[in-house]
């Protein structure tokens, strides 16, 4: 290889644009001959280092001289070979990029590639330089990144107080049991050393409860900053707040706060808090400056507000890097698909570090069926009797689909394992089973004679002996087979009694309990308490027991398979519970309940081909829920293109379009147009509605009730639509027979019935019914076999109570009047005229679910019974049978849900509407026609505005509604008319004396030749000068000026009138003329 050739060392030899090299921060120039080439290729006598750096502090000093408004990531320059693209930028606003980089780009011209070999580097880092922007090519990395790499935010690695915690042996042993906390010193290091870490570990390795205090013994909350942890369920919060708190000998230090209570105090360092609390926090302190790090457990779960609050702690998180107080973001999950935690639209400036915690404490062996049976209930029976009787201790979890298939499955094992009292000779009572019991027995057979021993008994002792050994010897998954025993079927439950035989005489009691989320905290509780001594302990659960729960000493598995998943259509708005096959990643999830205390085992009621065919992954929440709520959240946080914010998983467009339509129709929203590009931006009424923890429409009904002094009953009515079933539905009644639940239905029905019997408020129907629940409720101080017997749920009433609490402290910190809200327990039942107004509130504020009964004189078509439409689905849907008005079936009603029970969808908590009402009070979802050229317009008292009568449709299938007076165009025309109306004293009653004794008919003013007298003239000019075309802006002019329009009106009344006007003038009633009127009269 020659030497390259400068311009300067031979003019005459021609320039070769090739030999151009690139000095970073500096424009292109020829290398110059100054030495040989190394063996490595570079030249000699130069110091990349010291280069790098020079282009290092050129590169900062420009940022910081035109740093932009908003973090944006811009690709390298043109490559030779590629087409130049802009990469991983992603604005959540509207702004444009920045012109300068633009014209910047659109100047330089593409250049050849040039490779520099660094001399002395570490670190497996290859550096290409194209175009002067540093390309970085890690080994973990399968495609270059093409990002500046002076975007990239550094990680300050801040030099903590570690803190020493004394435990005791007992706890620390069983610490040091856990496979997480071999990794203590890799994950820490990994925390302190990236700004954000995906930890995925399988259930069992200690991430909920060890990495916190990790972080706390590390020094993250010795500054007095915080350790937030989010879960996405309450129970799990408080659970671990616990646990934590044992652990760490400190229960002070360690909190939880819920959705309505909470143990945070000026000691906590480390707190534990659901998805929603966090949210909130945010509202204030977007920054979350009193946390040193954030952990976001069970990120497998997908819920709707642990997605947001990661897509939002990803541009917090390097905002944070930039001051000296850095936040570290921690992702834990069993199950996790890494891909949607890891791309670059949601980390655009970094790369998360991930870590695998590999295994749990103990191996769980998983077992399939050899065939799937039809009825896995009838088999998780006999899979739990087999377990009970034949294998060595340990807890069994079963898991079905919901709380009536739970109550069925106690009840069967209830049945076969009772317990059983007996009465030893001492006199003491021993449980029937239980080792104590048995240990009575040995020691009363020493003392029976050697006749009295029958040989049968004796071989069949030995027998069962062998039994034993043989299971412990062949283990769990080969000690019993039913799948060949039921080649016809699964039977009922007599048929499986007999199949699997009577339990054994000496069997120990099974210790039944369930588990699911409808049941009362305290009850959910007792699965973590000490199973009595001698029995085996058995949880029959729904999903609530697949995530963050550990329920203590569990060794089997039962896995049904299903779960009743709540399915919603976003753009039917119809949601049904359905019972659908798990995914992959939930059957694991399962699976790793059980090795906590030994080896476990997982039996799964299904083949391993249909395990094969289940997806890998459930759809996360944000997909399959209604996303206004979660639009105005974060439209109130200046987000405007909500499109664009950084989902892990974005849901469709038009899904997030439609919450947005439904926003502007409710007046949370309202479009604006700039640049030619529409977009919604956030209204006043939107911020009122985004303190409320609630859905948009409950929160407008909240809002509309300061209007009327309708605020206690509207927070009270809210709170009981906002949580699950606080009526127990009446088919889910049951009584110990079938006679006394046929009794039980009809008593319940008959007492709601009886609830709403008042005759103006009954139109109220179900809404009437939810609100006198609750006072029932509160009289029998929440008693929950007192509720039962009036078919009302207790955990949910209870719950509604602090929700109720909670929404009245909100609207009385957020309103400037003294006390507007009071929590009343013996709040009087709403009388007529309240009734009507809520009704009216709930029409505007529930406009989209509403429904108008199928005329069924109409069309050919065979229409059934008490069918009704609505305007988001093309079937007919029906009021459900337990509704208040069910047999009324009135023309108009709203509902607040649709739910697919069999083959009808049935409208939930019904409420009468009247007709005359939809047009005035859901107008943005009304069709008006045009106005009539030909017809007069008409004084509206009621609208106080010059109208004219249109046709009115509502919703997209045309509803025709009575006709709608509308104001007419604001033009000249409208003066006229609106000083014709003042003339007439259509306007003002003081007026009407004086019509017929007017200089010339009030019609004039609307003549074609008006112009031509002075009266209608002088009139017309001063109403269009002040802008006035209603009573109320008229009667603003006379409060500020009396005398206004008075030398105008004499005009057109006689002389002899004109003192006994002024007298009167202005012509308003009495009670709204102020002291002051009557002063300054001009005679």
């Amino acid at each position: 290889m020659g030497k390259r050739k400068t311009k300067i060392d031979n003019e005459s030899e021609e320039f070769d644009a090739n030999e151009l090299m690139i000095v970073p921060g500096e424009k292109r120039k020829k290398i110059e001959k100054t030495g040989e080439k190394s063996a490595t290729g570079g030249k000699k006598n130069r110091n990349f280092t010291k280069e790098k750096e020079e282009a290092k502090l050129t590169k900062q000093a420009k940022r910081k001289a035109n740093f932009p408004e908003k973090l944006k990531v811009f690709s390298g320059k043109k490559k030779v070979d590629e087409k130049p693209v802009q990469q991983d930028y992603y604005p959540t606003d509207d702004e444009a990029t920045s012109s300068e980089s633009e014209e910047e780009a659109e100047e330089e011209e593409p250049l050849p590639e040039v490779k520099i070999e660094p001399i002395d580097d570490d670190d497996d880092v290859e550096i290409t330089e194209v175009s002067g922007n540093p390309e970085i090519k890690r080994e973990d990395d399968e495609e270059s990144d093409t990002e500046d790499i002076l975007a990239l935010p550094t990680t300050t690695v801040i030099d903590r107080k570690k803190v020493i915690v004394e435990r005791s042996e007992e706890i620390q042993k069983s610490r040091a049991e856990l496979p997480i906390f071999a990794e203590e010193m890799r994950i820490v290091e990994a925390i302190n050393e990236n700004l954000v870490t995906v930890v995925c570990g399988e259930t069992g390795s200690g991430k909920t409860t060890q990495i916190p205090q990790f972080l706390y013994e590390a020094g993250y909350a010795s500054e007095g900053e915080l350790i937030g942890i989010t879960e996405p369920r309450r129970v799990a919060a408080i659970a671990m707040a616990q646990r934590v708190g044992v652990e760490l000998g400190k229960p002070e230090n360690v909190s939880y706060q819920i959705r309505y209570e909470g143990t945070r105090s000026a000691d906590t360092n480390i707190l534990f808090m659901t998805d929603g609390v966090l949210m909130k926090e945010m509202e204030n302190d977007v920054m979350l400056k009193k946390y040193s790090v954030i952990l976001i457990d069970e990120a497998h779960e997908r819920s709707m507000y642990s997605d947001v609050l990661i897509g939002m702690l990803s541009r917090i998180v390097p905002l944070r890097a930039k001051t000296q107080r850095p936040l570290r973001l921690v992702i834990m999950s069993a199950t996790l698909r890494l891909d949607d935690f890891t791309h670059k639209k949601l980390f655009p400036l970094l790369t998360p570090k991930v870590i695998k915690v590999d295994a749990r404490q103990f191996p769980v062996s998983v077992h399939f069926e050899k065939r799937t049976p039809e009825d896995y209930l009838s088999s998780a029976f006999r899979k739990t009797c087999r377990i009970h009787e034949t294998l060595p201790p340990g807890a069994i979890l079963v898991f079905v689909t919901g709380q009536n298939e739970v109550r069925q499955l106690i009840t069967k094992l209830k049945r076969r394992y009772p317990v059983v009292y007996e009465i030893d000779k001492s006199g003491e009572v021993l449980v029937k089973g239980t080792k104590e019991w048995k240990e009575k027995k040995a020691e009363a057979a020493k003392n029976i004679k050697l006749e009295d021993f029958k040989e049968e008994e004796g071989e069949k002792e030995e027998e069962d002996l062998e039994d034993v050994d043989d299971v412990n010897e062949r283990g769990a998954a080969e000690a019993f087979d039913d799948y060949e025993e039921l080649e016809n079927g699964d039977g009922d439950e007599g048929n499986v009694e007999a199949m699997i035989g009577a339990p054994p005489a000496d069997c120990e009691p099974l210790y039944c309990l369930p588990l699911y989320s409808l049941l009362s905290m305290g009850k959910q509780r007792r699965v973590f308490d000490e199973t009595p001594a001698g029995m085996r302990l058995c949880v029959i659960s729904t999903n609530v027991a697949e995530t963050s729960l550990t329920i203590p000493g569990v060794k089997y598995i039962i896995d049904g398979g299903f779960e009743k998943r709540r399915l919603y259509d976003s753009v039917t708005g119809v949601s049904r519970f359905a019972v659908c096959r798990i995914s992959q990643a939930s059957a694991d999830q399962r699976a790793g309940r059980a090795g906590r205390i030994s080896a476990g085992h997982a039996y799964r009621l299904y083949s391993s081909a249909v395990y094969q065919d289940c997806v890998k992954f459930a759809d996360p929440e944000i997909l399959s829920k209604p996303a206004d709520q979660l639009v105005l959240h974060l439209k109130s946080m200046n987000i405007v293109k909500v499109v664009n914010f950084p989902f892990p998983s974005a849901p469709d467009e038009k899904m997030l379009e439609a919450a947005e339509k439904r926003l502007c129709q409710l007046g949370a929203l309202s479009e604006t147009t700039s640049n030619g590009k529409t977009v919604s931006r956030i209204t006043k009424l939107g911020k009122t509605l985004a303190v409320f923890p609630l859905a948009p429409s409950y929160a407008k009904f909240i809002a509309m009730a300061d209007q009327h002094d309708l605020m206690n009953h509207a927070i009270l009515l809210i709170s009981l639509l906002s949580v699950r079933e606080p009526l127990i539905p009446v088919a889910s009644l049951r009584g110990s027979t079938p006679e006394e639940t046929k009794e039980l239905m009809k008593n319940v029905l008959k007492e709601r019935r009886r609830w709403c019997t008042q005759t103006g408020a009954r139109r109220l129907g179900d809404l009437k019914v939810l609100m006198h629940a609750a006072t029932v409720a509160e009289k029998v101080k929440y008693n929950a076999r007192e509720c039962e017997k009036v078919g009302l749920r207790v955990k949910a009433l209870v719950e509604a109570r602090k929700l109720r609490q909670q929404l009245t402290n909100i609207v009385n910190a957020s309103c400037k009047k003294e006390q507007v809200a009071a929590m009343d327990t013996d709040l009087p039942p709403p009388t007529d005229q309240q009734a009507q107004l809520l009704r009216q509130m709930v029409v505007a504020s529930f406009a989209d679910r509403l429904a108008r009964r199928v005329d069924r004189s109409l069309g050919q078509e065979v229409v059934e019974k008490g069918a009704y439409e609505t305007t988001l689905i093309k079937e007919h849907v029906f009021i459900d049978p337990c509704s208040v008005l069910f047999t009324e079936e009135p023309e108009f009603v709203t509902y607040q849900e649709l739910v697919q029970v069999n083959e009808k969808k049935l409208m939930t908590s019904v409420c009468a509407v009247d007709k005359e009402w939809i047009s005035r009070l859901a107008e943005s979802y009304c069709r008006f026609g045009e106005l009539d050229k030909n017809q007069e317009p008409i004084w509206d008292p009621v609208k106080d505005r010059v109208v004219k009568t249109v046709k009115v449709t509502f919703g997209p299938l045309d509803w025709k509604l009575p006709n709608e007076n509308r104001p007419v165009p604001h033009d000249i025309m409208q003066y006229r008319y609106f000083a014709l109306f003042l003339l007439n004293g259509e306007i003002f009653e003081k007026l009407k004396e004086y019509t017929g004794k007017l200089l010339a008919p009030p019609t004039t003013m609307v003549k074609s030749w008006a112009k031509l007298q002075k009266r209608t003239e002088i009139l017309l000019n001063q109403l269009i000068d002040k802008e006035v075309t209603t009573r109320e802006s008229l009667k603003e002019k006379w409060l500020k000026n009396e005398n206004w329009l008075l030398e105008e009106y004499l005009e057109w009344v006689p002389e002899f009138l004109h003192q006994k006007v002024s007298l009167m003038w202005p012509p308003l009633e009495e009670e709204e003329k102020t002291a002051k009127m009557g002063r300054n009269k001009k005679y």
